[in-house]
């Protein structure tokens, strides 16, 4: 009874650590939207292609080298009671809470009213190039290793 109720409290902490993180990123967005955050910076579209094309193959990459070197049962699906950090481990995990973290920031900067100039829009595009980068290699690492992933139950 006792690992039971200790697997419940770590599930719980778990979630917290998990949706603590999701807010996090939502007000870390939108504070680095901010003017002085951004005056010393230079976002480009450049920046935003290199982003898009670089995180399918990080996402690709990352659950390639897990699957092949240190996991060699099921994957697990992705949810919100696991460790976020354990990237070797429990890669889809990781990258669920990264990619979901990452849509928090995009919200987050896009609340931020009105954008710094052209350099806020591009800050905001390189946030949005990196979300849908990870997405994109999801979709690759899904598609690719569906017969590696566990079953719900």
């Amino acid at each position: 009874m006792g690992t039971d109720n200790g697997r419940t409290v770590l599930r719980h902490l778990w979630r917290i650590l998990n949706w603590g993180i999701i807010v996090y990123a939502f007000w870390g967005g939108y504070a680095s939207i901010a003017p002085d955050k951004l005056s010393h910076t230079n976002f480009s579209p450049v920046l935003c292609l290199v982003i898009l094309l670089i995180a399918p193959v990080f996402v690709f990459g990352s659950v390639a080298f897990s699957v092949h070197y240190w996991k060699p049962d099921p994957l697990a699906r992705p949810s919100w009671d696991r460790n976020p950090f354990n990237w070797w481990g429990d890669p889809l995990q990781s990258l669920f809470v990264l990619t979901c973290t990452m849509v928090a920031v995009d919200i987050g900067s896009a609340f931020r009213r009105p954008l710094f100039g052209s350099i806020g829009f591009w800050a905001l595009g390189v946030y949005c190039s990196f979300t849908v980068g990870l997405l994109i290699g999801q979709i690759l690492v899904y598609r690719t290793y569906r017969e590696r992933i566990a079953p719900t139950s």
